[in-house]
């Protein structure tokens, strides 16, 4: 699943060719539907002026006026591409018409993918938690969202109602370079661990983004193009081989059902 470095890769590249563009179609499909129960209905999007493109949690957000937004979530196989010829791009779930004759389609082989509409606050109206990037996110908020929590760390990290972005890969290499074992309980490190794994986590996913995200599976970002960051992968889906910084075979375990990666002897 994309997630925030991958995110974020496609919201820059698709700022500049969406901005001030108005979308004149919309084309989605029913079964499953693309759009959640939870939208405003998709065709009041028809007719608006692209404002922006960002990103909230694993969501991109597409910014139509009038407190009014589109907020895309990939999940596992969706891709959002952006394109001037009018060939067919397999597996499309929804397809945006441009006023510059471009189209914007969400493409998912799996169909997990999910749309909506949304006005007012994003956070709350997807249900997010706080970006790691946040001004307000220090080690003392870190301890309020983690107080009294004996969830692993690991298991802590990817929850998206506390936390908006952080998926498999990188909670994985964020807690190799804190040096935290992914089983520890969020609820007891200490105020030095708390700040290390937060400014690890920034560190990783700055890293990840300026490489334009990890190929590992199905990723690729709006031009159709893989990221880079896969290469330089330290734990993730390295189970057996040997750490980059001790030598140690890289083990494998299995928390809330996600396949977790640590070095047993870097993490204590």
């Amino acid at each position: 699943m994309p997630e925030l470095p991958e995110v974020e890769t496609i919201a820059r590249d698709l700022a500049p060719l969406l901005v001030n563009r108005r979308i004149t179609g919309l084309r989605a499909a029913r079964r499953p539907p693309v759009f959640d129960a939870a939208s405003l209905p998709q065709r009041t999007i028809v007719g608006r002026t692209i404002r922006d493109v960002g990103r909230a949690g694993k969501f991109i957000i597409i910014e139509l006026g009038d407190d009014l937004r589109l907020a895309v979530h990939l999940r596992m196989t969706g891709n959002l591409l952006y394109q001037r010829s009018s060939a067919r791009v397999p597996y499309t779930r929804a397809t945006l018409d441009l006023d510059d004759g471009a189209r914007l389609i969400f493409a998912d082989v799996r169909k997990f993918g999910r749309m909506r509409v949304v006005r007012g606050d994003v956070r709350s109206g997807l249900g997010i938690g706080i970006d790691p990037f946040a001004k307000e996110l220090d080690a003392r908020r870190f301890a309020e969202l983690a107080r009294g929590r004996k969830t692993p760390v690991k298991t802590w990290l990817l929850d998206q109602k506390r936390l908006a972005g952080v998926g498999n890969i990188y909670a994985c290499e964020s807690l190799f370079y804190a040096r935290l074992r992914p089983i520890r309980r969020v609820g007891k490190l200490s105020l030095a661990e708390r700040e290390r794994l937060l400014a690890s986590l920034r560190r990783v996913l700055l890293r990840a983004i300026r490489h334009r995200g990890s190929s590992v599976d199905d990723y690729v970002d709006a031009g159709g193009k893989e990221g880079e960051f896969q290469k330089q992968l330290s734990v993730y889906g390295r189970a057996g081989m040997p750490c980059r910084r001790c030598g140690t075979p890289i083990r494998r375990i299995v928390l809330a059902q996600r396949g977790t990666f640590y070095c047993p002897v870097c993490q204590r």
